[in-house]
């Protein structure tokens, strides 16, 4: 069975494909024992009914029903919530067979606060109301599917992503997650065994689920659920339950991938599960003490180059802080109890100082920041949350000065800090004589989707999602007088050495090509400081994208030894010197080796969750290696197309 991967194309479900048996299979797909649903969510589930209904994309979304006179007629089987205050125009979820198109629709419903006009004569006013609005999340040609069992693992990935979101880095409303997956009360997993009804129990759906071929994001997704769904004292129940799946890399992932917005007990279940996690021995307490050291360094480099007062909507959305504050109170404690594991003269000791000196500057630099009084954004304070998650005033979000809560203002970082915690704080200074160390300072993780710069403003972009460290020698040199005067308040005896410049080699940020749209991009470095350069595109992307492109047609006609031995280190929008944009490849010494641009005449498809350029990538030019020595050879004018998912 595939679970989330796409088929090589080769052979796909033709015209005369069996109708009746497609309408089976997302019959199956929506039965309702593939779902858990909390008893107070109060779920319909209606099979196979025909619609006409108003129907219009425009660059990838569904349009209001006000907005179009255009309509469609689908065969159409929905999951509706009943509600007591506002009954449901849309269903909650939805799959749309269109027979003429040959085209299956997921669509899901939630509720929002949206602005109506009203009045009557020559007086037209506005005002707010609630109501349900639809989004659409996938579509899926079935000429684009090899046979019916592609087919069926692409509609249970894209059902599944409308209930988890489509980005674990939402910018739209449609990649984020439903709030009903956010606060433990629905999901979707695929099973062979299906029972009657949905599962009210997560012990049961655990269970049940974790016996089913699950793809390693399907996984993931479900012990996020989890622990978004049980009460604190149900988690040792947890603990057993996880044994022979929890390890470090699932812990990782669990984070890499969450969305915390709207912060809910989420990370408190999971630092506790931690806990549970270590004291049973399912993992050790050098990994537990490794993986918070991890997360405090990746929340430190992603607030290195999204801070909260360029981003996150001015500070509005800041559940990273308050990750970071609460892992770091966690690993204080660690600190404090296993003192040697972070003073001993090595490089997993000093790795884990590295961790402690970055959470603390950021902390300190954040203490008394104003933020509303819950993290939101303007999409999702437009979203109607349970009643326990209260709507935060338009005002904090859009003026600073009106925000009342302060950043860390209960506990300030001197008392946080013990005596162990404050001896490995002033071991970390010496460290900075590593040029590693020193280099931390300064580092930031920005991400960008090299392949969506020509969509359209406002149109949605699920193209493959890479990430760029990226160094400043100004922040770095921020940091270093930070450091200074946090030791000097904490009465360190150290002295924060001077002379803490390191020299970094890397893409210059000049040279990086502008998204023309609004959207998350690398150019974003612009807007941190003006000396970034970028180090490395991060491998994790980078393979998932280079394995997705076939590169044989340049392999069989040019010398490129560093795509045989697959060693690349960087993937970027670049720019020439007329400042048209192109996709360039460099090698692992840092030289340009190939100039591509995203061809997208016919379009993306999407597979998997994952757009991708139909006409693939076009050739410009390229280096190649020279048959006797280290030189290399320039190629212009090749005519080379390369295109995706040839590898299956």
């Amino acid at each position: 069975m595939r679970r989330f991967r796409s088929p090589d194309g080769r052979a796909l479900l033709g015209a005369t494909t069996d109708l009746l048996a497609v309408g089976q299979l997302i019959d199956d797909a929506m039965q309702p024992g593939h779902f858990f649903a909390a008893p107070d969510l109060r779920l319909t589930w209606i099979a196979a009914r025909a619609e006409t209904i108003a129907w219009e994309i425009f660059r990838g979304r569904l349009l209001d029903p006000a907005h179009t006179r255009a309509t469609r007629s689908f065969l159409a089987w929905h999951v509706i919530q009943q509600e007591d205050t506002h009954a449901p125009t849309a269903p909650m979820l939805s799959v749309k067979l269109d027979v003429s198109a040959r085209q299956i629709h997921v669509v899901r419903g939630l509720l929002g606060y949206l602005w109506e006009g009203h009045g009557s004569g020559n007086v037209v006013e506005s005002r707010e109301t609630i109501r349900w609005t639809r989004e659409l999340v996938g579509t899926i040609a079935l000429e684009s599917c090899a046979d019916l069992e592609s087919l069926r693992d692409e509609l249970i990935c894209v059902i599944w992503q409308a209930i988890v979101g489509t980005s674990r880095l939402p910018l739209h409303s449609v990649e984020a997650p439903l709030p009903a997956f956010l606060f433990g009360q629905l999901h979707y997993v695929q099973r062979d065994e299906v029972p009657e009804r949905a599962a009210e129990s997560w012990e049961d759906f655990l269970g049940a689920s974790l016996r089913a071929p699950l793809a390693w994001s399907e996984q993931v997704k479900l012990v996020e659920f989890v622990l978004r769904a049980v009460q604190a004292t149900e988690l040792p129940l947890l603990a057993e339950r996880l044994v022979g799946i929890a390890n470090p890399r699932l812990l990782r992932s669990l984070f890499n991938d969450v969305s915390l917005s709207p912060y809910t007990s989420f990370v408190e279940n999971a630092l506790a599960l931690l806990d549970l996690l270590t004291e049973r021995g399912t993992i050790n307490v050098a990994e537990r003490i490794d993986f918070l050291s991890w997360l405090l360094r990746q929340l430190g480099r992603h607030l290195t180059a999204f801070d909260l007062v360029t981003f996150h909507h001015r500070g509005a959305n800041y559940p990273d802080a308050i990750l970071l504050d609460a892992a770091l109170r966690v690993y204080v404690r660690e600190l404090e109890r296993t003192p040697a594991a972070f003073l001993a003269d090595d490089p997993p000791a000093r790795r884990r100082r590295r961790a402690l000196r970055q959470a603390c500057l950021l902390r300190r630099h954040y203490e008394g920041h104003l933020v509303p009084d819950v993290p939101t954004s303007p999409g999702e304070n437009a979203r109607v949350l349970p009643a326990s998650h209260p709507r935060v005033p338009e005002e904090q979000l859009t003026q600073t000065l009106r925000r009342r809560r302060q950043l860390y203002a209960d506990e300030p970082l001197t008392r946080l800090l013990g005596e162990n915690a404050r001896r490995a704080l002033r071991l970390s200074v010496f460290d900075l004589n590593h040029a590693e160390e020193r280099s931390e300072l300064g580092l930031g993780v920005f991400i960008d989707r090299p392949l969506g710069y020509a969509k359209a403003t406002g149109e949605t972009d699920q193209t493959p999602l890479l990430a760029h460290e990226a160094f400043s020698p100004s922040i770095a040199r921020r940091r270093a007088k930070a450091l200074r005067d946090l030791c000097d308040e904490l009465e360190l005896t150290v002295e924060v050495p001077g002379g803490l410049e390191v020299e970094q080699i890397g893409i210059p940020h000049r040279d990086l090509a502008e998204c023309p749209r609004p959207a998350a991009a690398l150019a974003d470095v612009r807007k941190v400081a003006d000396d970034f350069v970028i180090v490395r595109t991060l491998p994790g992307g980078l393979t998932v994208f280079t394995e997705q492109i076939d590169w044989q047609p340049l392999l069989e006609r040019y010398r490129l030894a560093f795509l045989r031995t697959g060693i690349i280190r960087f993937v970027l929008q670049t720019r020439d010197m007329k400042g048209a944009a192109f996709l360039a490849v460099y090698d692992g010494r840092l030289r340009r080796r190939l100039e591509l641009r995203v061809d997208d005449s016919r379009g993306f498809s999407i597979r998997a969750g994952v757009e991708l350029p139909m006409a693939g990538l076009r050739v410009v030019r390229l280096w190649e290696d020279a048959v006797e020595n280290d030189a290399l050879i320039l190629r212009e004018a090749v005519d080379c197309v390369l295109l995706f998912g040839s590898r299956g």
